[in-house]
């Protein structure tokens, strides 16, 4: 089992917490600083602003908001 290096957030270098679901197949991540709560969120490994996360989690939820 290989070890995975941790993120650090780019404004006080803290640790990330990672949440990922798996939307339409692909990966949905929010990450989080909770020293600065600093957040950002990726799809598929590409940066997403939180209204697209939201749209996607509603309509995977079976919801449109």
């Amino acid at each position: 089992m290989g070890h995975v290096k941790a993120e650090t957030c780019e404004k006080c270098t803290t640790e990330l917490v990672t949440i990922t679901i798996h939307v339409d197949g692909n990966d949905l991540e929010m990450h989080s600083c909770t020293t600065c709560d600093t957040r950002s969120w990726s799809h598929a490994g590409e940066p997403v602003d939180l209204a697209f996360a939201l749209s996607e989690v509603g309509q995977h939820a079976g919801r449109q908001r």
